[in-house]
């Protein structure tokens, strides 16, 4: 079996700094690519695949503008199987404005097919299977769980909460943001520290547990995101995620 290979395109949250782009992955594996999210950091697919020759699936968590506005790129990648966008209820009618004008090139005017699909909770047979549940923040956010041969589960903008233990129960890859610094904690605007995190992944069983979505305005240098390790418990096997970094499973 081929490696999964995971690239971590954008790893900010909020916005852009010197330290990296925001939110967006990039999985390949021999028959699908999968991207998560649609932050700033999806257009250097184009510098990784300048043609993506196999179905492509984008499966978005939630509409807040870091993790959307690199659709202002789609007319840069080159999808030559087409790609299919998936998200929380309300996906199509919000990206079919969005996508277009007066914003950026329309989806008709791509070139290639882009289909848009509003998915429900619950487990859905899609080219793959996927499983989605809504976590804890100031809107609906979606956590996905992809099956690939290998589980790979995906919540970013949440606090700890039930359905982000359940996507990542025995994953092999649980990517989990980490918006907050260690010890801080704002539950109006829910968000995880590397503690809670860790527990979190401890909890579930995840096999792996990667950071990303260190807010910018907190995580101002990349070294605040590596001391992490200096300052939490089992963290030997913790991967601090930096744009450009790749994971294989």
């Amino acid at each position: 079996m081929k490696p999964i290979r995971i690239t971590l395109l954008g790893t900010n949250g909020w916005y852009s700094t010197e330290t990296g782009n925001t939110l967006s992955i990039f999985i390949q594996t021999p028959d699908l690519a999968i991207i998560l999210d649609a932050g700033d950091g999806i257009h250097k697919i184009a510098d990784i695949c300048p043609e993506v020759q196999i179905p492509a699936c984008l499966f978005l968590s939630h509409f807040h503008l870091d993790h959307i506005c690199g659709m202002h790129a789609l007319a840069r990648l080159r999808f030559t199987h087409g790609l299919t966008i998936y998200g929380p209820p309300g996906t199509k009618e919000l990206l079919t404005r969005f996508i277009g004008y007066p914003f950026t090139v329309p989806v008709a005017e791509l070139s290639y097919q882009v289909t848009i699909v509003d998915l429900p909770e619950g487990r859905s047979e899609l080219v793959i299977p996927v499983t989605t549940a809504p976590l804890i923040h100031t809107q609906l956010v979606y956590g996905y769980r992809l099956e690939l041969g290998k589980i790979i589960t995906f919540c970013t903008d949440t606090g700890p909460c039930d359905n982000f233990l359940k996507l990542a129960n025995h994953a092999d890859l649980l990517i989990s943001e980490c918006s907050y610094l260690p010890g801080h904690d704002t539950p109006a605007w829910p968000h995880m520290n590397p503690e809670m995190a860790i527990t979190s992944a401890e909890t579930a069983g995840a096999k792996k547990l990667a950071l990303v979505h260190f807010a910018a305005d907190l995580y101002t240098t990349i070294e605040k995101r590596r001391d992490i390790k200096k300052t939490v418990e089992k963290a030997d096997d913790l991967i601090i995620g930096e744009d450009g970094m790749v994971i294989e499973l």
